[in-house]
């Protein structure tokens, strides 16, 4: 079976594309990932090219192939597909053809075609042109191939979000224009599944004709295990811990942490690590704030296993963000106490995360309580987070989730 996806080795995508590859070869499947870029510079000259074909191959599939794009094959595009939109086409459909403009390699062909492909799962309503087409010219069977379409967010959301700019029209487009072109695409599809409760309820009510299917995100139990297994002497004790990459909305909960909620708990002593690439995106843009606290930040490390396994509570002190939070569920899997705000929990059933114990704090008082409570009761806290991801995020929740959506697609 095939699985369509965007070139991003790392993240929350990439965490759920090793769901899926692992999911898929349980039930039988032989994965096969074909990497998709989503912008004119993925050519193989691009200086990241190998880094990013690393990454993508630590998925774990059968096989792994890269499609790149060919410059003349782009040019030709851009303007095809600018007049077929009749001249209305938005920067959401502007990465739709940049992908589908994208060439995999003589050897992908051959292999593709030589092998039954029983099943096509595309990531990203980004490569679904792509995988459209990879259907329709070179995989070979008799009957119709079922398809699956994982949403990942909300696209037009977020390119509005992010002030994307329409490369034809040179002007931002509206939301209700992006939206009205990712739900043109999504129409395309019979099965859609959703990694979180926001985009469930979202495409649901605007295609309330097609099937949809909520699969959670799961975290690798390889990675559970080896911070279980961790030295406890390699790393000293974090009281507090966080994970951030450089992102506007892990900014905005560091200024919110640092400014709002550290002085009511500073006469503690307690020692909290922030580990990631935040701390140049703080040093740059909360210079003070880099300055008072320089010594919490350490920055990108190697591997997380250790300072996981040595961390008495992750914090999430979100006040901002979309989709769903991968890093939430990653303390939730290890066991660790754990301490968010509603932000933190986006997108997850915050009723059911309710009936396992936790709670969202989003007052400094209630946040700063919280993490003292947290430390002072690190067993209580502890079973709360495993309850949580036990019942919403397990392999068995998740691969039962995504059961349905292949029995859905090969039934239609």
């Amino acid at each position: 079976m095939l699985i369509v996806g965007p070139p991003w080795p790392r993240g929350g995508t990439a965490r759920v594309m090793q769901n899926q590859v692992e999911f898929y070869r349980s039930r039988g499947y032989q994965p096969v990932v074909v990497c998709v870029p989503l912008h004119r510079a993925f050519v193989e000259s691009h200086p990241a090219w190998e880094g990013i074909k690393s990454g993508i191959k630590e998925l774990g599939a059968d096989q792994t192939f890269f499609a790149s794009i060919d410059v003349r094959r782009f040019n030709t595009a851009k303007y095809t597909s600018w007049i077929s939109k009749t001249f209305r086409g938005t920067a959401l459909d502007w990465i739709v053809f940049t992908a589908n403009s994208a060439l995999l390699p003589k050897a992908a062909i051959e292999f593709i075609h030589e092998h039954t492909v029983a099943l096509v799962h595309v990531n990203h309503v980004y490569t679904l042109a792509f995988a459209r087409r990879l259907l329709k010219q070179v995989v070979q069977s008799p009957n119709p191939v079922p398809m699956i379409l994982e949403t990942h967010d909300i696209q037009s959301h977020f390119l509005r979000d992010k002030g994307e700019i329409n490369p034809w029209t040179h002007k931002l487009d509206t939301l209700d224009r992006l939206i009205d072109s990712e739900i043109s695409y999504l129409n395309k599809m019979k099965v859609l599944v959703h990694c979180s409760v926001d985009d469930f309820n979202f495409f649901k009510s605007h295609l309330p004709e097609k099937q949809h299917v909520l699969a959670m995100p799961t975290i690798n139990e390889a990675f559970i295990s080896s911070v279980e297994a961790a030295c406890a002497s390699s790393c000293d004790s974090i009281d507090l811990f966080f994970v951030g990459q450089s992102t506007v909305p892990n900014l905005a909960a560091m200024k919110w942490f640092f400014e709002q909620v550290w002085p009511l708990i500073a006469d503690r002593g307690y020692s909290t690590k922030i580990v990631g690439p935040i701390d140049m995106l703080v040093r740059k843009d909360l210079p003070e704030i880099y300055k008072a606290y320089s010594s919490c930040f350490v920055g990108p490390i190697a591997e997380l296993t250790s300072s996981y396994h040595a961390a008495r509570c992750v914090i999430a002190p979100m006040v901002s963000g979309t989709g769903i939070s991968v890093k939430t569920i990653e303390a939730l899997a290890l066991g660790k106490p754990f301490v968010g705000t509603s932000k933190a929990y986006r997108g997850m059933p915050i009723d059911r995360i309710r009936l396992a114990g936790l709670e969202a704090h989003d007052t400094p008082q209630d946040f700063a309580s919280a993490i003292v409570r947290a430390l002072s009761e690190e067993r209580l806290a502890a079973n709360a987070s495993r309850c949580a991801y036990n019942s919403l995020f397990s392999k068995p929740a998740a691969f039962a989730s995504r059961d349905e959506a292949v029995r859905l697609a090969v039934a239609s």
